[in-house]
């Protein structure tokens, strides 16, 4: 069974919000491992909500402390600051984190935690998805055995899929680099060779992209949330590369569009 059809069943049997925070380079290439694009964050409806009206700054922060917590490889759970339950469990391989299982989501009166009995079920089902990566994971290491060598497309793939799954955070050619095991020097010329851009300029393309959809799909969001959905920090900013990008400002931009999806794919 692959990884993202397990996922959705357990949600159904559990009512909960499952996703998986990857950190190994086997996600990018087995396809066993492989999810949706909301199955590598938080995509309960409130979560939606609150990022969407301003909370992602606080959401990033307290996901950051839970992959601190992740490296100690034990189960955990707890309420985050806009009162969310959720569990985590670690997958190690090789002595590392390779993943970390998040499921439940639940906003209760009062923030209080779900039942016990609901805890452990949550528990129980967590660990099957554990066994299930350690299994795909230990496969893949002995094909990855066989094939050291990778071609220049296999690095371009995963860095586009890795750009896809991270743009809205902040990430680097470094944290590319640890996660396809490779020298940062090695990915940045690769890349450059390849495309023709650095990592950066592959990562504000795949922002502006976004920002696209946004303008024209989200039209009660401002230019400045949609800047911090789509990883800007200064709106100012922003604006000045997607003029650079689009050849015209966010605000002309839509203002010109219709409305229509036709543009979401651009």
């Amino acid at each position: 069974m692959n990884l993202d059809v397990a996922l959705r069943i357990l949600e159904q049997k559990q009512g909960a919000v499952f996703s998986v925070h990857v950190l190994h380079p086997a996600f990018l290439e087995c396809e066993a491992l492989r999810l949706a694009p909301d199955q590598y964050l938080h995509h309960g409806e409130f979560c939606r909500t609150t990022k969407m009206h301003g909370g992602d700054t606080a959401c990033v922060r307290n996901k950051d402390r839970s992959l601190e917590l992740a490296k100690r490889g034990r189960f955990f759970c707890g309420t985050c600051p806009f009162g969310v339950w959720d569990a985590a469990l670690p997958v190690l391989f090789e002595s590392k984190t390779a993943a970390v299982i998040y499921a439940g989501s639940f906003h209760l009166p009062g923030h209080a935690p779900p039942s016990k009995e609901k805890i452990a079920g949550l528990r129980r089902d967590m660990e099957f998805l554990r066994e299930l990566i350690l299994l795909e994971l230990e496969l893949w290491r002995k094909t990855a055995e066989s094939t050291k060598q990778r071609p220049a497309d296999y690095y371009i793939r995963n860095i586009n899929f890795f750009i896809d799954r991270h743009f809205p955070g902040d990430p680097s050619l470094e944290e590319a680099a640890e996660t396809l095991r490779v020298t940062p020097n090695y990915l940045g010329e690769l890349i450059r060779r390849e495309t023709g851009r650095s990592f950066r300029e592959l990562l504000l393309e795949r922002r502006i992209k976004e920002a696209r959809v946004y303008l024209k799909l989200h039209r009660h969001l401002s230019v400045t949330r949609i800047a911090s959905l789509c990883g800007f920090h200064d709106s100012n900013y922003f604006s000045t590369c997607f003029r650079r990008i689009a050849g015209c400002s966010p605000r002309e931009y839509r203002a010109v569009t219709d409305g229509t999806a036709s543009d979401a794919t651009r």
